[in-house]
């Protein structure tokens, strides 16, 4: 458990050489946001804007971490893989997560104070968690592929798998609507959409615990 704490607040202290990058684009997105809301309310948009932004902001601690040859300093101490590969996936899933939070938290004060309510907050969460899933996803694809070619060669490879993967299902999916056309009637998407907390974390959980064993396999077998 140390081992895992000292490799989290060793990613963590990347971000203390973007403090000031992160500081002025807080500020900014407050701004935007509070400036939005006097049109309409943009709680939701503001929320997964920052998700979007700080959360996946974490990849930059692998592009550090390779420019640095951390992996084997780390790998000639007590330290196994299973624990740097463990620990990165923790620091994007808190770092995302607590974006979100954040995010929903700095959303929420502005919309109150602009707007004097939120609309529909149950539906707006809702929405941040499927966009919570969405960013987990294009995780679970990019740090495997980060793993297996680096960061660079990995960026290109973590944006083609996930529009493959999605351009599959999209069609998978057309193709049953064209040949069962029944089915669109028959599914019940406010149902679906009401019970999407529990989907989404049945999600998130298998997104990540594949994603994980995919890239330990991967970093396993990999020579530093």
């Amino acid at each position: 458990m140390n081992t895992i704490k000292g490799l989290l607040l060793k990613d963590l202290d990347v971000f203390k050489n973007f403090k000031g990058n992160i500081i002025f684009s807080a500020f900014m997105f407050i701004f935007l946001i509070t400036i939005g809301s006097v049109r309409s309310e943009i709680f939701t948009f503001g929320s997964i804007l920052f998700l979007i932004f700080f959360g996946m902001n974490s990849i930059s601690s692998f592009s550090y971490d390779e420019n640095a040859e951390t992996d084997k300093y780390l790998l000639s101490l007590p330290i196994s893989r299973k624990d740097i590969v463990l620990s990165k996936y923790l620091f994007v899933f808190l770092n995302s997560f607590i974006a979100l939070i954040i995010g929903i938290f700095i959303s929420f004060i502005i919309t109150i104070i602009v707007r004097g309510k939120v609309n529909n907050i149950g539906d707006s969460l809702r929405i941040c968690l499927i966009a919570f899933t969405s960013v987990s996803f294009l995780m679970g694809a990019n740090i495997p592929c980060i793993y297996k070619w680096g960061v660079e060669k990995g960026r290109m490879q973590s944006v083609i798998i996930p529009a493959l993967f999605i351009f599959l299902i999209g069609t998978f999916g057309s193709l049953l609507l064209l040949l069962f056309p029944e089915l669109y009637t028959n599914i019940n998407l406010l149902y679906i959409f009401k019970i999407s907390p529990y989907i989404c974390l049945i999600l998130n959980i298998l997104i990540y615990v594949i994603s994980y064993l995919i890239s330990y396999k991967i970093f396993f077998k990999k020579s530093i």
